[in-house]
């Protein structure tokens, strides 16, 4: 008998015990719960790619609609409305905003989701859930009207531009108001990149521009501070903004200063959401020495060196703060075999100390539903400049497809689908049960899964300049060629990454049936293993 399977089974033998001398208990049944549920953010200007092209990405992380689809703009007449009717899928978030507001006279195509994201003007969005002090609140849940689904899809429909959605949005939030503990929205277009953060349940909003050559890092949590409207460039907000927090005593002029939105406006802020903007930072500018311990942070910063969307998809999303003293491949709880995803723990509070135990929330998470990097480039006309890189599931074990912002349709599979039912004919359940089957020995299954599915994005990253020359040539014969063409590739490369999953996982499945092939496990595991049982004795 090869003693190396052996051993691994005693050392998870050996975790299960210290798992069970703790009195924890594992669930699934409170995802909502998680400290790993958490959405994260950026928008980048031009000047700080290097592609001098706009850049903005999300992580949808909860449980978020995940079924993607391409809602058609079009005419429309006067006494047409705009109805405000999105339950959801089965098994995700509850949405209760109901209602109907006038609709405009002309819509433009969008993508739709949990957070819908792009439209066909090359102008895409991000959204994080914040927290604002109770005490701002200026309407109730009755009488705020758009939440997280409908603000954005209002603006995609109605905006050529980030600063056209911003202002358009702007006034529909101070007639209707939203419906929501606090949004922080980040936008772009060809040319410009944008935050616009809106407290909670309250018609009042307010947006700052990112330096061309910065990124700004977003984790749920308001980060607009000091703020000047004699600078519209680079500042908008809603008339009341200020004479509000003045009426609530939140904001005194003559004692507080120029006004902060972030610090008047604010509620709690976690160290989940901390942690996770301390890390871009990082990463965008190691060269600094960043506090993980701080509160405050700049609202950007211009990288180190110049940045991409391969390199974000890499190295941002798909971070378990490795490298650092937090990384979450390491230590007790991450295994034998290095898993960074530990299942949620029943009874266990921060006041408990879960910190120390599970470890820091990081940017890549089980619990993201989807993730997404835009570029938007004015060089190209806006179908074939607008692209956005789409992942299902976790960002470490899925494989990102290219859609173009003027396609006018998604494979099946990638439509349909809910949380309480595995289908096989939906796309995001491919990549779900390869995320859950690598938690079984990720140090090995994960190598042979982004091996797979790196070698497909890269195919597809170095075909992008030849496919969008293509595309270009046809547009100039005719727009709707170029449509179809782009639409049937990125059909293509949907199909491809879908039918790469559910190979992947057969393969998987039998390659690691049983004992699977033999491993090792490291050194430090052992000995971390050894000294706990040590003072246990």
């Amino acid at each position: 008998m090869n003693k190396r399977p052996l051993f691994s089974v005693f050392a998870i033998l050996c975790l299960s015990m210290i798992i069970v001398n703790h009195g924890f208990a594992s669930s699934n049944d409170c995802k909502e719960c998680l400290p790993m549920s958490g959405c994260s953010s950026f928008s980048a200007g031009k000047n700080a790619t290097v592609g001098k092209y706009t850049m903005a990405g999300h992580t949808c992380d909860g449980r978020c609609d995940f079924t993607l689809t391409v809602v058609p703009g079009g005419k429309h007449e006067p006494g047409d409305v705009y109805r405000m009717y999105y339950p959801g899928i089965p098994g995700g978030y509850e949405h209760t905003s109901f209602g109907e507001i006038p609709q405009v006279e002309e819509t433009y195509s969008y993508f739709h989701n949990e957070v819908p994201f792009a439209n066909e003007y090359q102008v895409f969005f991000g959204e994080n859930t914040c927290e604002t002090r109770e005490e701002a609140y200026e309407l109730t849940e009755e009488e705020a009207l758009l939440d997280w689904t409908h603000a954005p899809a209002l603006g995609l429909q109605r905006a050529k531009t980030a600063r056209e959605f911003i202002k358009k949005l702007g006034k529909l939030i101070e007639e209707y108001g939203l419906d929501g503990t606090g949004e922080a929205y980040t936008i772009i277009d060809p040319n410009e990149a944008w935050i616009m953060e809106i407290p909670g349940y309250s018609r009042q909003w307010v947006a700052q521009r990112v330096p061309d050559d910065h990124v700004c890092p977003h984790t749920m949590r308001f980060k607009i501070g000091t703020i000047d409207l004699n600078k519209p460039d680079w500042f908008m907000a809603s008339p009341n903004l200020i004479n509000l927090a003045i009426e609530k005593g939140l904001y005194d002029p003559e004692k507080d200063g120029p006004f902060n939105f972030w610090k008047v406006y604010s509620g709690d802020i976690d160290r989940a959401n901390t942690i996770r903007e301390w890390r871009m930072f990082s990463l965008l500018c190691p060269s600094k020495d960043w506090d993980p311990d701080a509160v405050e942070f700049p609202f950007s910063v211009k990288p180190d060196k110049k940045i991409s969307v391969e390199w974000w998809l890499d190295t941002v999303w798909r971070d378990y703060l490795q490298g650092t003293p937090y990384d979450r491949t390491k230590g007790i709880v991450a295994g034998p075999f290095g898993c960074p995803e530990t299942p949620y723990i029943e009874g266990l509070s921060e006041e408990k100390g879960w910190l120390p135990v599970i470890g820091e929330r990081t940017i890549c998470s089980r619990n993201t539903a989807y993730s997404w990097v835009a570029q938007a480039r004015s060089r190209l006309p806006n179908w074939i400049g607008g692209c956005v890189w789409y992942g299902l599931d976790c960002p470490s074990t899925t494989c990102y497809v290219p859609f173009y912002v003027g396609i006018t349709d998604v494979p099946a599979a990638w439509k349909q689908g809910n949380f309480n039912e595995y289908s096989e004919n939906s796309a995001y359940w491919l990549f779900q049960v390869l995320e859950t089957f690598s938690c079984l020995r990720y140090k090995d299954i994960i190598e042979e899964i982004q091996t797979a599915f790196g070698s497909i994005e890269e195919k597809q990253f170095t075909m992008q300049p030849n496919i969008e020359k293509m595309a270009l040539d046809l547009y100039k014969k005719d727009p709707a060629l170029a449509q179809d063409f782009l639409t049937k590739y990125s059909s293509g490369c949907a199909l491809e990454a879908e039918a790469a999953a559910r190979n992947l996982f057969r393969y998987l499945a039998c390659r690691y049936a049983d004992e699977g092939p033999a491993t090792t496990i490291s050194d430090e595991w052992m000995n971390l293993i050894k000294a706990d049982m040590k003072k246990r004795k």
